[in-house]
């Protein structure tokens, strides 16, 4: 939750100092001009657009709030990756170069206990071509060219580290 609040604080701060935003929420360009005739966000302390703040209203009515994660303006900020473009062996071949440590780290990371959301907003924003991470089981998913490649980690008997890849053909 560190990273999402820094977020919420780094947006407050934006539109505090008069600069135009996007609504945090829907990620529109809704937000009136004047940020005070906009509505205070029932999650977070910041403001968003007369729509969310509606929708915002039925849903804390509802008793079921949209968590901060869905919030377009914190959606994870993505590396750019040509993963699309190589065939799956060859990003296959990349991820064990340049990202198992990471995707080691996240696995890790998850086993003590950290909270899923933060752990799924860290592997998106440090693993480039990343397209889905799956906690239970813990699996990553690469898009390519030709299909994708699909890596598993589980702790065997022993409690050592056993990681499985497929690459699955479109």
């Amino acid at each position: 939750m560190k990273k999402i609040e820094q977020r919420l604080a780094d947006l407050k701060a934006a539109q505090e100092a008069g600069k135009y935003t996007l609504c945090p929420r829907c990620g529109m360009n809704t937000m009136k001009p004047n940020l005070y005739t906009n509505a205070l966000s029932r999650s977070a302390d910041i403001m968003v657009c007369p729509t969310c703040g509606m929708d915002e209203a039925k849903l804390a009515f509802m008793n079921a709030p949209m968590s901060l994660y869905q919030w377009a303006g914190l959606q994870p900020r993505r590396p750019d990756s040509d993963f699309k473009a190589l065939p799956a062996a060859m990003v296959w071949e990349r991820v064990k170069e340049e990202q198992m440590p990471m995707l080691r780290e996240l696995f890790r990371r998850l086993q003590n206990g950290e909270d899923a959301a933060e752990l799924r907003l860290d592997a998106l924003e440090s693993c480039p071509g990343l397209t889905q991470l799956w906690m239970e089981p813990f699996q990553a998913k690469y898009d390519a060219a030709d299909g994708a490649v699909l890596i598993r980690f589980r702790r065997d008997a022993n409690g050592d580290l056993q990681v499985a890849a497929n690459i699955m053909e479109k």
